[in-house]
């Protein structure tokens, strides 16, 4: 099966389950560019932005945006702030659950494999988070963070293409080609 078609069912495939998923698993602020695999789990508050992807096997608590362009690899989780532990005398099974705090992850933002963050963490416009990071505070935008916790290991842009891609980012939506994974007999041509 030549490549074209290949895209064109895998296409068609994904628009229908994710239609099914806005309609009937409840998740109505997903755009329909945007695509949830399978195997996620997702709250239906989440809110993702146009042509954005969550992975397999990821854990998504409720009070999620994730803005446009943003991909989260396989098994991200967004979990914690779930439990009061402070009172003492009182079992933390017992305590009660705070408010939750809502999470933002930012547009064109790209989040390795295993990563986790940390509800109501704010992570700004074309940061990237490192595989298996463990998030804790803020990441700025465009900032590169990794280890546990996770730190600034470097800017992604420099400053005057920073401000080409905000500009890009702040315009209309932009789409594209999207990726799709080579299988072995294609890149050994």
């Amino acid at each position: 099966m030549n490549a074209s078609i290949f895209d064109s069912i895998n296409s068609v495939r994904r628009t229908s389950y994710m239609a099914f998923r806005r309609r009937i698993g409840g998740c109505k602020s997903v755009h329909q560019s945007a695509y949830i695999v399978p195997s996620a789990k997702v709250c239906r508050d989440l809110i993702l932005g146009e042509h954005a992807f969550v992975g397999a096997e990821c854990s998504l608590t409720t009070g999620v945006e994730i803005g446009r362009y943003s991909l989260l690899a396989s098994r991200v989780a967004i979990v914690g702030h779930d439990h009061v532990f402070d009172l003492p005398g009182v079992p933390t099974v017992f305590s009660g659950r705070p408010t939750a705090k809502r999470t933002r992850i930012g547009r064109d933002v790209w989040i390795g494999y295993g990563a986790i963050l940390m509800s109501g963490v704010v992570i700004g416009d074309g940061a990237i988070v490192a595989a298996g990071a463990v998030v804790t505070k803020n990441v700025g935008p465009y900032e590169i963070v990794a280890g546990v916790p996770a730190n600034l290991i470097k800017m992604r842009f420099e400053e005057q293409d920073r401000l080409h891609h905000q500009e890009m980012l702040d315009g209309p939506v932009v789409s594209g080609l999207k990726c799709r994974r080579k299988s072995v007999s294609e890149i050994d041509k």
